[in-house]
């Protein structure tokens, strides 16, 4: 069995929803009605919103996450669009506009480089109705850099026999993301990714590109000042 299909098996296990996280979306897409959920893993937020009135369009590249979403709308009577896509491809959804684009878990820096991301927020400005709001959410990659963070901390599941590690390796202006993922200390999948350390002059940069406004930087959903110390980066804007 790959390392993804593994994974999303204990998905859920090793990123359950985070309650700061779901009250930030709620509380910055009050009003709206039609979001776009990218890299959306398991689909937890799109099923959490969907409960709230939301209708939501969940886009996964992974089919066994795709999957998962598919079950939890037959098991919680939720009617989210689960779609097997990559996010660079999510023009495809043409005249179909949406009020909000959530993309949390450090998922765009799984593209290849600035012109890719910048090609993505294009893309996201391209699909939003006039005032239109994206949540966007990556690890400070100013803090890894400037600190050289060669691991984030350890996810472990005692409970469920599951832990979850992750090192990062700097390489040719490129982040190695090292993985091991253990189940009961008897099997382990590893895996490697590179991604693209993007940094939070470039972040704002780039949506202001794009044309986005209003652009504002947290240092945690519970809408913390940003710093270069912080763990994480989270972006709100507006069309």
């Amino acid at each position: 069995m790959g390392f993804y299909e593994e994974l999303s098996r204990y998905y859920d296990i090793v990123f359950p929803m985070g309650k700061l996280q779901l009250e930030f979306i709620g509380k910055h897409i009050k009003g709206k009605e039609n979001i776009l959920d990218l890299a959306a893993g398991t689909g937890n937020y799109s099923i959490a919103l969907a409960k709230e009135g939301y209708n939501v369009s969940a886009v996964d590249l992974d089919e066994e996450m795709v999957k998962e979403i598919a079950a939890k709308n037959k098991k919680q009577g939720t009617d989210v669009k689960p779609y097997v896509l990559d996010m660079k491809k999510i023009d495809i959804f043409g005249d179909n506009k949406f009020d909000g684009i959530i993309c949390i878990g450090n998922s765009l820096v799984h593209l290849d480089n600035k012109e890719e991301i910048k090609e993505i927020l294009n893309k996201m400005y391209g699909l939003l109705r006039d005032d239109g709001v994206v949540i966007l959410q990556i690890v400070n990659y100013d803090r890894i850099l400037r600190y050289d963070v060669k691991e984030l901390p350890l996810i472990d599941r005692p409970e469920s026999g599951v832990r979850f590690v992750r090192n990062y390796e700097l390489k040719d202006g490129k982040v190695l993301f090292k993985t091991r993922l253990i189940i009961d200390n008897e099997r382990s999948y590893d895996n490697c990714i590179k991604l693209y350390p993007l940094q939070s002059h470039d972040f704002v940069e780039l949506m202001k590109e794009a044309g986005f406004r209003d652009i504002k930087l947290y240092g945690g959903f519970d809408e913390r000042e940003y710093t270069i110390d912080s763990f994480p980066l989270v972006l709100e804007a507006h069309k």
